[in-house]
């Protein structure tokens, strides 16, 4: 190899590096910024990011493919968004988790998917509350529940699978009860999911039959997002607890 051809090759690599330099900027001025920001995820949501995140990245890993890919690429920028409580789309769009500063940022606060859904049962008040009362029974018949273990009188842990098959799991208190009537009931406060209900019972046609009602709140982890993501991969929440009302009517009626 002449001189002309070694100083040819040396242009050459020299260029390559350039390039590639110039290539990875970007990416480093995109980190170097991203480091600088200021948390703007509540804990609460960076816990549940961080969970929904797992879930995400074990799904994606166990689908071995391009959509697997994908699922696998978004949990471990959830479980980033966790890590460090810092999220580029919120500073896109105005939002502060965080403090709850900014108008947006409160609705993400706020807005709370709510469903209210009543049915009758030809079944006595007393018998369709002994059977709520006892929280484990839950799960068999909401079927968005995957278990629930009773801690203590007013306590319990419940666990369920979100949208796409993601475990999630938050302590539970029951706020009121009142006797063959109204069993209610919210998320321990600081818990991955904001959540609250009850189940109300009003004893008709002299008591045997009950009008049997219920009443839910609840926010998914990462607040809108996370509803964009139920809404692609579950059931909306109406349809859901019509359908398990529905075969709460079945269990108790059929005497299971």
């Amino acid at each position: 190899m002449d001189g002309s051809e070694m100083a040819s090759d040396g242009v050459a690599s020299e260029e390559s590096a350039s390039a590639s330099a110039a290539a990875l900027n970007p990416v480093l001025e995109f980190l170097s910024r991203y480091g600088k920001m200021k948390i703007n995820v509540a804990e609460a949501e960076r816990w549940g990011s961080a969970a929904l995140g797992s879930g995400l990245l074990l799904y994606g890993l166990k689908r071995r493919s391009w959509v697997g890919a994908l699922f696998a690429l978004a949990g471990g920028g959830l479980i980033l968004r966790g890590a460090l409580g810092k999220s580029l789309f919120y500073r896109l769009i105005g939002v502060d988790s965080a403090t709850g500063q900014g108008l947006m940022g409160q609705d993400v606060a706020n807005d709370l998917i709510r469903v209210d859904k009543s049915l009758v049962i030809h079944l006595p008040a007393e018998e369709l509350y002994r059977f709520l009362r006892n929280m484990e029974n839950l799960p068999r018949f909401f079927s968005h529940l995957q278990s629930v273990r009773t801690l203590d009188a007013k306590r319990s842990v419940w666990s369920a699978r979100m949208p796409a098959g993601l475990p999630l799991e938050w302590e539970t208190e029951i706020t009121e009860e009142r006797e063959n009537r109204k069993v209610a009931w919210r998320a321990k406060e600081g818990s991955v999911l904001r959540s609250e209900g009850a189940l109300v019972l009003d004893p008709m046609d002299g008591g045997s039959r009950t009008q049997v009602g219920v009443h839910l709140e609840y926010d998914l982890p990462l607040g809108k997002p996370g509803k964009v993501f139920a809404r692609l991969f579950g059931k909306h929440p109406d349809r859901l607890i019509d359908e398990e009302l529905h075969r709460f009517k079945s269990l108790m009626e059929a005497g299971d």
